[in-house]
C-alpha cells in the first residue's frame, strides 16, 4: 500500500526548497472529524516553489446532506453556498493532478491527507503517495516556546495575512506562510540552521 512520507529532516526541506523543488499547501473543510462518516465539502491549495506562486486550487463541494450546525459556524459555509456545487467524486480527479508530485504542506497534515486519501478509497483511485510537512510539528520544533500552534494564532504572532480563517484555501496560503517562517524565522535573507 502507498504511504505519505512525513519529512521531519528540516535541513533537508530547507535544501529541497532552495533546490526549487515544488510545494502545495492545502487544506481541507469536511462536515465532521473522521473520513469513515464524513467527507470534504471545500479544498483549498496554493502551489508554490522558492520563486512564488505557481497557481491555485479552490472549489465546494456538495457533500449529498446539510450541514451540522457546528460546521456552518465554523466555516460559514452553508447548504446554499453548496447546493449548485458538484460532488467531490465529479472533481477529484483534478485537484489530484493539480497536486501532481508536488510536497504536501499542511497543519495538523494528517487529518487532511487522511480525508484526501478516504475520498481516493471511496472513488476508486489511488491513494497519494506525496512527502508531506506538518506545520504544525514544524512550529512546535523552531518555536518550542509559543504558548499555542494553532494556524490561526501563530499566524496572528508573525503578521501573516490569514484572510478568512476556516476558510480552506486562506488556510493553504497562511500555512504557506508559516512554512516559510519556520524555514527562515530571522527573514529570507538570514536563514539560520536551527534544526
Amino acid at each position: 500500500m502507498q504511504q505519505n512520507r512525513k519529512l521531519c529532516d528540516y535541513k533537508k526541506l530547507y535544501q529541497l526548497y532552495e533546490a526549487g523543488r515544488v510545494f502545495t499547501a492545502f487544506d481541507t473543510e469536511t462536515t465532521g472529524l473522521k473520513p469513515i462518516n464524513s467527507t470534504i465539502i471545500e479544498i483549498g491549495a496554493v502551489k508554490f516553489d522558492r520563486s512564488g506562486i505557481i497557481g491555485s486550487w479552490a472549489e465546494l463541494f456538495n457533500p449529498g446532506h446539510s450541514l451540522p450546525e457546528e460546521i456552518t459556524s465554523i466555516t460559514h459555509i452553508t447548504d446554499e453556498m453548496l447546493s449548485d456545487k458538484p460532488p467531490l467524486k465529479q472533481r477529484i480527479k483534478d485537484f489530484l493532478s493539480f497536486l501532481g508530485d508536488s510536497i504536501i504542506v499542511a497543519h495538523n497534515a494528517q487529518f487532511d491527507i487522511d480525508f484526501l486519501n478516504s475520498e481516493c478509497a471511496k472513488n476508486g483511485l489511488k491513494r497519494t503517495n506525496n512527502d508531506f510537512i506538518d506545520t504544525l510539528g514544524f512550529s512546535k520544533t523552531i518555536f518550542p516556546d509559543m504558548q499555542n500552534h494553532k494556524l490561526g494564532f501563530l499566524a496572528d504572532n508573525f503578521n501573516i495575512d490569514k484572510g478568512s480563517s476556516h476558510r480552506a484555501l486562506d488556510d493553504a496560503k497562511t500555512c504557506m506562510e508559516l512554512m516559510k517562517k519556520c524555514m527562515y524565522p530571522n527573514g529570507e535573507s538570514q536563514q539560520q540552521f536551527l534544526f
